[in-house]
């Protein structure tokens, strides 16, 4: 992999500022108070590819930044995950003739897809190789984008050096394998250009996720005996070693660590419950509510995956008989089975303690349906 020679920041109007890392590559960079979001852009003979797609309210003065580096159209635009800053403005550059490429679990989201892609993808596209590959960091569908040839790596939300990043699905250990899983496509001189970074902190490389590596072992060592000492995640997030593991390895940050803790402690459990094999086959299958909404449980490995086409996909593991915790969710965000007089399972209900996921999963119970209505119910879009 070749190394870059790069251009400074050239500071822009709307809080924008752009970089240019190779002949037709750049970064553009938009600016808040405490935080800034990066993009990549690459320019081709007859167009742009972006690498996600900014938030929609900023669309003229995103495509302005964009005129400043080329006037070229954006043909492509390729969506790390599904969060708004990465893929709000995919309709509006398909309507403008772009093709969008997304990780095919975006399809789960309430998002604008077109071309779906497995976990491995790579085109070329202006005398870039770009390659994706999905992360088990953040959420499902997090790809990384390596731009080969340029040797820089775009990491959205899967690495970010400021913080711990929201750990996604499989929590701090797939947090851990997604970064383990990058050092295997990058060398020394590969530019990192995580999608948040803190005030002037920009580009990143190895020896960044290294640390992060080392840092995310040491921390649920010490996640892992709080819990088995039987302290529950407030109070471990209160505990002196963890403060001071925070204050040390992210000193420019005064969050509560509670929502990171309890992120990590929903994976572990002291004494873990499993469903028995009958429930379990007996809770996986179709679900609808009363508007129509179809929603599917499939099983990967002992984790209850939930997923609806254009509302969410999350991960759901047993606490007891009748609780499934949501396992990247906060407290007291379960769904309860529902069972008839014969013990048969007959519904899931959510019950979410007023949390934002309301707003796609609902409050009202998903009844169990039989595989050979599925035909007669159909998930709007």
């Amino acid at each position: 992999m070749a190394s870059l020679v790069i251009a400074p920041w050239v500071k822009a109007h709307a809080n924008y500022s752009h970089k240019k890392l190779s002949d037709n590559v750049h970064i553009l960079t938009k600016h808040w108070k405490t935080m800034n979001l990066g993009f990549g852009i690459v320019v081709g003979k007859d167009g742009l590819l972006l690498i996600n797609s900014m938030v929609a309210y900023d669309v003229k003065n995103f495509e302005a930044e964009l005129e400043k580096i080329s006037p070229l159209p954006v043909k492509y635009v390729i969506n790390s995950n599904y969060d708004g800053n990465n893929t709000q403005l995919n309709k509006h550059f398909a309507d403008k003739g772009a093709t969008i490429i997304s990780h095919k679990a975006l399809k789960y989201r309430d998002v604008y897809t077109q071309m779906l892609i497995g976990d491995e993808f790579s085109m070329y596209f202006g005398g870039q190789n770009i390659r994706t590959i999905k992360s088990e960091g953040h959420s499902y569908g997090q790809i990384n984008i390596l731009l080969e040839d340029a040797n820089v790596l775009f990491t959205a939300d899967s690495f970010r050096h400021d913080w711990l990043t929201y750990l996604g699905p499989k929590g701090l250990t797939g947090h851990i394998n997604g970064l383990q899983k990058t050092l295997s496509f990058i060398d020394e001189n590969t530019v990192i250009v995580p999608g948040g970074t803190y005030k002037n902190e920009l580009l990143f490389n190895k020896i960044h996720i290294v640390e992060q590596i080392q840092h995310s072992h040491a921390l649920k060592s010490l996640v892992t005996k709080l819990v088995n000492q039987g302290l529950n995640p407030e109070k471990i997030a209160q505990h002196e070693q963890i403060t001071s593991f925070f204050k040390l390895h992210f000193p420019n940050r005064t969050f509560n660590p509670i929502h990171r803790i309890r992120a990590i402690t929903n994976f572990i459990q002291a004494a873990p419950y499993e469903l028995n094999k009958q429930d379990k086959s007996a809770l996986l299958g179709f679900y609808k509510t009363q508007q129509g909404h179809m929603f599917e449980l499939i099983l990967q490995g002992e984790i209850i995956i939930a997923r609806s086409e254009n509302h969410f996909i999350f991960s759901l593991k047993a606490i007891s008989q009748n609780t499934l915790r949501l396992l990247d969710g906060e407290e007291g965000e379960t769904f309860q089975i529902v069972r008839n007089e014969m013990g048969k399972i007959t519904a899931i209900k959510p019950d979410l303690n007023y949390s934002w996921k309301t707003k796609y999963i609902g409050e009202q119970a998903w009844i169990k349906i039989d595989k050979q209505r599925i035909e007669h119910v159909k998930t709007p879009r």
